[in-house]
């Protein structure tokens, strides 16, 4: 007879016994230590698993939402010149903006001795090379022939 009461324990807990069957498992209850026993220790349980249960998450106060989106609208972005006040960003710059400068200066320390000819026209950048090698040939323009094959032999033989 214990096994069909306790498999209705938690109904009986819970008040979702059949009118019918209340009787039998009262007088059962009455008379049965043991069942007692198991019925009060799932009593004990559930409300200690009740206890541990997380309480309801609270709702937030009316006005919540529009109070955080309105203090995020209004807190100020910093500005882009704010990063040059950053110590640590300002003393990168200034290391970076020294070793920038020696370069630049070693570099025209190293190349002041050496003059270089600069072409004054893009054609006269092709064409000049050419010319160095070449017996004196008259200037770009007079022969108009020969500089369209020349340039085309130029632009045909050059290689990177």
């Amino acid at each position: 007879m214990h096994e069909p009461v306790r498999s209705q324990l938690e109904d009986i807990l819970q008040g979702r016994v059949e009118p019918g069957r209340r009787g039998e498992l009262e007088t059962h209850l009455a008379e049965c230590e043991e069942c007692v026993t198991e019925l009060e220790e799932i009593r004990l349980y559930s409300g200690v698993i009740r206890a541990l249960h997380a309480p309801a998450v609270p709702e937030p106060r009316p006005g919540f939402y529009a109070r955080v989106m309105e203090r995020i609208e209004t807190q100020a972005r910093p500005s882009f010149w704010t990063l040059f006040l950053d110590p640590v960003f300002g003393q990168r710059l200034v290391y970076a903006t020294g070793a920038m400068v020696l370069l630049m200066a070693s570099f025209l320390l190293a190349t002041s001795g050496e003059t270089q000819q600069l072409a004054r026209t893009p054609v006269e950048m092709i064409v000049q090379p050419a010319a160095a090698s070449a017996p004196a040939a008259p200037d770009f323009g007079q022969d108009v022939q020969r500089d369209r094959e020349h340039f085309l032999v130029q632009m045909a033989s050059f290689s990177e």
